[in-house]
């Protein structure tokens, strides 16, 4: 969340550190969520669930938005 948060923050630095990192980082936490999920953890499932979904949105808006 952090990566994501910064790369709004501060466009201009590191550019495409920010972008490789959100990838990754947004692939952990879906398959955090993912075996969370199968340990019958829900809470746990949905809140990786959605700090995934909030950091792919962000990499898609920086790759999309600010092509320049």
């Amino acid at each position: 969340m952090v990566s994501s948060l910064l790369s709004l923050a501060y466009p201009d630095t590191y550019k495409h550190a920010y972008t490789i990192a959100q990838f990754f980082i947004g692939l952990v936490f879906l398959l955090s969520g993912i075996s969370e999920f199968k340990a019958h953890r829900k809470s746990m499932a949905i809140m990786n669930f959605s700090v995934s979904l909030l950091t792919f949105f962000v990499f898609i808006f920086t790759l999309v938005v600010r092509k320049g």
